[in-house]
């Protein structure tokens, strides 16, 4: 006879009974107020003469130079973790799952675009793999905002996200394993346990790919800023670590969004207002304007392209 195996609860605390009814709505809710109020009152001071924009064209070109490496990378990695088809396969699975992560609740849209692109049988390998994608690069976004956080001098913060970081690093290459039990018996650690089901040399290969990708981006990001003129006025080092604190802290902050929609559209500008420097009315502009840029580039071209790329491949065999 097999054996009942009874889930034990956390020794420490155990979470409070939610509705599920309860919780859509603090999901959806409290994100949207937030942004809302975030918005309304960076905006609503601003002069009318700050919406006069001044870009600077090379820097906005060089942002959409940027994007193919992003995607090439992000590309290279679900291959390495997926490596029984053509990296052009790979490539549409990515961009239409791109398309997907636009509408998807609870961050699971890119998850069901790119498995449902997959072939069938190869579909609870995929889960596996998009596991370890989400993983690798949710620690590259959390551990450049602790290191961004030390920056700009929120010393106590930052060793709380470092202590995160570390432990998410053990769990990611299988140590801490005493950690690792009482960590999974959260229904939040899901991704976790399907991410260490893949072999350790693939996920290091992930990380690497990840790590390589998140720098693409905030070099995207910082050129964004620079071709709408943000800080332009101050010194050239200290308007670089500021764009560069700021961009990290602004992907740490939309992190924490459990439900982001059409691509975190209104959370990722209220979360750059938070994070970065606006001296003056036009920075506020500025930054609007290089997280609207970033999010057509890095989201809607690719979606579009993945959308009507797999869209062509449908009807072809049909």
């Amino acid at each position: 006879m097999g054996k009942t195996i009874t889930k034990m609860p956390s020794p420490f605390f155990s979470w409070p009974v939610i509705p599920q009814s309860l919780r859509m709505v603090l999901a959806i809710g409290v994100p949207v107020l937030v942004t809302a109020w975030v918005l309304w009152r960076q905006l609503s001071s601003l002069p009318s003469e700050a919406w006069v924009v001044d870009v600077q064209p090379i820097f906005l070109i060089s942002v959409l130079a940027l994007a193919p490496l992003n995607w090439g990378l992000e590309t290279f990695k679900w291959a390495a973790l997926m490596p029984k088809e053509s990296l052009s396969r790979r490539c549409r699975e990515v961009l239409y799952g791109t398309a997907w992560s636009l509408i998807g609740p609870l961050r699971l849209g890119a998850a069901i675009g790119r498995v449902s692109a997959v072939q069938k049988q190869h579909r609870s390998h995929a889960l596996h793999a998009f596991a370890v994608s989400s993983v690798s690069q949710w620690w590259c976004t959390i551990t450049a905002a602790a290191v961004a956080l030390c920056a700009v001098g929120f010393y106590t913060l930052s060793l709380v996200v470092f202590g995160i970081c570390a432990v998410s690093i053990s769990l990611y290459f299988q140590r801490g394993l005493k950690v690792w039990d009482w960590v999974k018996t959260f229904q939040a650690a899901e991704n976790w346990q399907l991410a260490r089901r893949m072999a350790l040399g693939t996920r290091k290969r992930a990380l690497n790919l990840s790590i390589a990708r998140y720098l693409v981006m905030l070099t995207q990001f910082i050129l964004a800023l620079q071709a709408f003129g943000h800080l332009a006025h101050g010194s050239a080092t200290e308007r670089l670590m500021d764009q560069s604190s700021g961009s990290a802290l602004t992907w740490g902050l939309t992190s924490l969004a459990p439900v982001p929609m059409l691509g975190d559209l209104g959370l990722r500008e209220a979360a750059a207002l938070l994070a970065l420097p606006a001296p003056n009315p036009e920075d506020v502009t500025a930054i609007l304007c290089a997280t609207l840029s970033l999010w057509v580039i890095n989201l809607i071209l690719p979606a579009t392209a993945g959308l009507l790329w797999h869209g062509s491949v449908l009807r072809a065999k049909h």
